[in-house]
């Protein structure tokens, strides 16, 4: 029986946990051959785990395909800074249509990059009856987009692939939504349903049949040395500065004999979570259960968030243990370091579609889940006007959590390292309503991917961390085991940790904790800074659109250039020139970026330019501004030598910089907190570069000023979420600007 109404709400007179668990047993009991979709909040009823939801599945299909190539991948190795900037042959994209129990291709389309991919699909949505509390309504979309969908939206061109024609993401339109409103322990029906309040008594009063026994087959996992190995070849890469932060990913896999909706049974009581989720497609044998606490994108009205997760240490059975082990993380540099990265990473990516400004770091907590401790922020902004829903996936996904800093080249390296296409880890799951102007996407960890092949279902599961300098190779290993043993208990009864280590189940929590001190940008009457041209050169880096919000909170107005070239043959001095008389910017940034400033072309003929005097606007000198390895560029021409620290890289910390009041700290106090993110420093054998601000106690170089010009660098991030009164540079420097 199917409800046509436009809204029901049944209140629930029996306490159950997750009463849509037993609903979705009795649809599937009814209808074992359908599509399935199951969005499971577990844990603390919170904002974020308010609803639990079934979509009813429609008649239209999207599949998005991995297109044939024949074109051989430059092998260069990324943990060297190479990267192959070649085009991806275009994403394939398949809409069907169901016809009795089959899905019929009716339309087969190519995209350049998956926000126009989504955007296609737009016309295929409708609006029926909306629901008030959780604004859901019939005719979006839901479904899953897999990691490798990030070829088209932040990645180079990638060596290890999957096979042409292998589905990457399906998307199924809404017919109907069933909800469980967790606060009121009632449940709405919108839409077209395939049930009704009858149905939905007797399915929740029956006791679930026991669950099948899970066997013990043989799983494969990659060893602990070989994940070692690993980051170490990722931190010697950081040392030579081509890269900040990898996410690596260990694997276990084997056949799964028994029906994956146990294993994501047992998966929910034991480590419930708010972003679990459930999907089945069964006649392209493709199955997911997830238990994953991490969100990549929520969106209602013109209200951006993501809430990333970044720092982890595993639960303990002892309360005062326990308690110690949330405190010792909460205080340490290393993860602090990694999250702050983190933090500044996605404020970039959300900068790319939000209103220049509106993006801010809005919370910054602790969540203790059953067996694990996270450091979880909250990054907020307004979606701009000119932007949508498709746009907004393709800057956030995939997201900068389960990839690393800068995105492009942690991804290449990720793939590299890891030597296969990734799959559903680390991608998303989840509803998208263009036109309701809704959306809100999961990150796919702690989950089990299962792909049915010749009869069999063969299961992956794949967990991994963070590898910042800082990172011990045995710790990281051990921090994978942590996050992959409850998805390896609930489907094969084996456990992850290779030592007697046990990790408890225990109550979720949170913890809110102060953010650090940010300077708020205003404006000083007395400087003129408004409506200033600026130039930006970004350098494949992951924070240059914080640089940008920067400067435009300012007042100035912002162009945002690639500081490389695509074509090999380019003329870099011509295309200043050209770039120069086009704009005619008040002054330039050449911007951060990984690996050492001579793999960017137009960066280096800017600084080349600007020594030599001849970087001209009307005959008047351009004022020019590194930040970073744009700091680098400008000293190497000057004849600085640059070279990894002999202290070490640092990035995503705060450091002591003093100044000796001249140049862009002549109206700054003499010492500021800036966050550095670098492996290279420049020493002092320069010829009109002047040292004017140092690192303290190091003494190493974190500012320089040209005797006789208006060229200015510095080392820090002034725009960095955890640099205190960073602005104040960038005021300075546009106080130059004509």
């Amino acid at each position: 029986m199917t409800s046509r109404s436009k809204r029901i709400e049944y209140v629930l007179d029996i306490e159950k946990e997750n009463p849509l668990m037993s609903i979705l047993e009795g649809i599937r009991n009814r209808d074992p051959s359908g599509d399935e979709v199951f969005f499971l909040s577990g844990g603390p009823v919170d904002d974020r785990g308010q609803s639990s939801m079934i979509p009813a599945i429609g008649d239209v299909r999207v599949l998005f395909l991995q297109p044939h190539s024949i074109k051989k991948h430059d092998d260069h190795n990324p943990l060297d800074g190479f990267l192959d900037l070649s085009p991806v042959p275009d994403l394939i994209v398949k809409i069907q249509k169901r016809k009795t129990s089959a899905w019929v291709d009716v339309e087969t389309q190519k995209h350049q990059d998956l926000e126009s991919a989504l955007k296609s699909i737009r016309d295929l949505e409708s609006i029926g009856p909306v629901d008030p509390r959780s604004g859901l309504s019939p005719g979006g979309f839901v479904g899953i987009l897999g990691y490798d969908l990030g070829q088209w939206t932040s990645a180079p061109r990638m060596k290890n692939t999957p096979d042409g024609g292998e589905v990457l993401g399906i998307m199924w339109i809404t017919s109907g939504w069933i909800i469980h409103h967790r606060l009121e322990n009632s449940i709405s029906l919108i839409g077209e349903t395939p049930c009704n309040t009858t149905d939905i008594i007797g399915w929740i009063e029956t006791e679930r049949p026991p669950h099948q026994k899970r066997i013990n087959p043989h799983v494969v996992s990659e060893p602990r040395g070989s994940h070692k190995k690993k980051a170490r070849d990722i931190i010697e890469a950081i040392e030579y500065g081509h890269v900040y932060q990898v996410n690596y990913g260990r694997s276990w896999q084997g056949e799964v004999n028994s029906d994956p909706w146990d294993a994501f049974v047992r998966l929910s009581s034991s480590n419930p979570a708010p972003y679990s989720a459930w999907m089945s497609c069964k006649d392209l044998g493709w199955t997911i259960a997830s238990s994953s606490p991490e969100q990549l994108l929520h969106f209602k009205g013109e209200d951006l968030k993501t809430s990333p997760i970044k720092g982890t240490s595993p639960r303990m059975y002892n309360e005062d243990d326990d308690i110690l082990a949330r405190e010792q993380l909460m205080e340490s540099k290393k993860d602090l370091a990694e999250h702050m990265m983190l933090v500044d990473l996605e404020k970039h990516d959300l900068s790319k579609v939000c209103v220049p400004g509106s993006v801010r770091w809005s919370s910054f907590r602790l969540e203790s889940h059953p067996s694990v401790h996270h450091l979880v922020s909250d990054i907020t902004g307004k979606l701009s006007p000119s932007r949508d829903i498709p746009a907004a996936i393709s800057a956030m996904f995939p997201g900068g959590s389960i990839t690393g800093c800068p995105k492009k080249i942690s991804m290449a390296i990720i793939n590299h390292l890891e030597g296969k296409h990734r799959g559903s880890w680390t991608g998303s799951i989840g509803h998208i309503h263009q036109r309701n102007k809704l959306a809100e996407l999961n990150i796919l960890i702690r989950t089990l991917d299962v792909k049915s092949k010749s009869g069999l279902d063969f299961g992956r599961v794949m967990a991994g961390g963070g590898i910042v300098h800082e990172s011990i190779p045995e710790k990281e290993a051990q921090e994978a085991e942590w996050k992959a043993d409850a998805v390896l208990k609930a489907t094969w009864d084996i456990t992850a940790l290779e030592s007697d280590q046990k990790l408890p189940t225990l109550k979720m929590s949170n913890t809110i904790m102060p953010r650090p001190s940010v300077g708020t940008p205003k404006l000083d009457l007395s400087v003129e800074t408004i409506g200033k041209k600026i130039i930006i050169l970004d350098n494949m880096d992951s924070f240059t659109n914080n640089i940008r919000d920067m400067f435009v909170n300012l007042g100035a107005r912002v162009s945002v250039l690639q500081g490389w070239s695509e074509d090999p043959s380019e003329d870099s001095e011509n295309w200043l020139i050209s770039t120069v008389r086009s704009i005619a910017p008040s002054g330039i940034v050449i911007g951060p970026g990984p690996s050492r400033p001579e793999f960017y072309a137009r960066s280096m003929a800017a600084a080349e330019s600007a020594l030599r005097g001849d970087l001209l606007n009307d005959r008047n000198l351009i004022p020019v501004l590194g930040i970073c390895l744009g700091h680098q560029a400008l000293c190497l021409v000057d004849g600085f030598t640059l070279g990894p620290s002999e202290k070490g890289p640092v990035h995503g910390a705060p450091c002591s910089v003093n100044n000796d009041g001249t140049g862009l700290f002549s109206h700054l106090e003499k010492t500021h907190i800036m966050m550095r993110y670098n492996s290279l420093v420049i020493t002092e054998t320069g010829n009109e570069m002047v040292p004017n601000a140092w690192e303290s106690p190091s003494g190493i170089i974190m500012g320089v000023r040209h005797r006789h010009i208006p060229i200015h660098g510095v080392q820090f991030h002034p725009e960095s979420a955890g640099s205190v009164g960073g602005h104040l540079i960038a005021q300075e420097f546009l106080s130059l600007c004509t």
